[in-house]
């Protein structure tokens, strides 16, 4: 079995902010993981003059993100960023099925396709891609070019998608000893981060406020707020879910063999050279993962 997790982002920031104390529990754990980011996130910079320029900063420190992590490897697809939406969704599913069939993942990380309440296009068109590069990975008349480099078909056992309004969660991830990973991977995106701010002084502009934390984080240091609203939102998580106080979180909506997952645990048996015993990552039961998914 391979223990490989391949998080599939459309920007560079998402794997810290979505999931970045998970992947680095995976990493702890002994697990390979790949992040591969989607777009070229040319156009996130409040203050570099060019796309060129935005798109070099941007990804240097996507690489400097993702080692904070603990990844192993980085992927870049190099999409344009901001216009998915008109890119046809058959040219990123190839792409995909290409990363499945390379790297041969147990567990996909992504946006969820069905998230509610999702404005970004850039992210619902991954995630549709994503989703259905997992059906059409396992056909050899899919993109039988990638054959001739010597990939094979290649089904993902686990889908683990995140969101930001989450929903049907049945994985709630505690992230307590790797939060401060999480915190620093974040800010590593220095150039991203200060532009998200920037838009958030754009619109306080327009509804005729100001905020003094931000306009000052926006020119000097912003790692302690970010510090803080990532810490609040972990432990507001970890406290709706039921874990002890003071312990942090990330949640997941992750999707197995669907309706079959109770039948695949009563009856599969171990293939020739793995354990007897079903293989369980620690921290996930897949048993109440079922009961919360039904």
């Amino acid at each position: 079995m391979n223990r490989l997790i391949l998080a599939i982002i459309p920007h560079a920031d998402d794997a810290a902010a979505m999931c970045g104390g998970t992947l680095a529990n995976f990493a702890d754990l002994g697990w390979k993981v790949v992040i591969a980011r989607i777009t070229n996130d040319d156009k996130d910079s409040m203050r570099l003059p060019t796309r060129a320029e935005a798109e070099s900063v941007n990804t240097t420190q996507f690489k400097q993100a993702a080692h904070i992590i603990g990844a192993s490897e980085t992927v870049d697809l190099g999409f344009v960023t901001d216009v998915l939406a008109d890119t046809p969704l058959t040219q990123i599913r190839e792409r995909i099925i290409y990363l499945y069939r390379k790297y041969r993942p147990f567990a996909v990380m992504c946006f969820d396709p069905y998230a509610i309440f999702e404005p970004n296009q850039d992210h619902l068109r991954v995630a549709q891609a994503v989703e259905e590069a997992y059906w059409v990975s396992n056909f050899h008349l899919h993109h039988p070019e990638h054959f001739q480099e010597g990939l094979e078909p290649h089904a993902v056992c686990e889908r683990w998608y995140f969101s930001r309004t989450p929903f049907h969660v049945n994985h709630v991830e505690d992230i307590t000893n790797t939060i401060q990973r999480k915190i620093d991977a974040l800010c590593a995106h220095d150039e991203m981060i200060r532009n998200t701010l920037h838009q958030l002084q754009l619109q306080l502009r327009t509804w005729g406020r100001c905020m003094p934390r931000i306009d000052k984080a926006i020119q000097g240091d912003f790692k302690p707020l970010v510090n803080k609203l990532v810490r609040s939102e972990a432990l507001s998580t970890a406290k709706e879910y039921g874990l002890p106080e003071g312990h942090m979180a990330e949640v997941f909506r992750i999707n197995r063999f669907g309706a079959y997952e109770g039948l695949m645990q009563a009856e599969s048996v171990a293939l020739p050279g793995e354990s007897e015993s079903m293989f369980t990552r620690p921290g996930f039961d897949p048993q109440v993962a079922l009961q919360l998914h039904n």
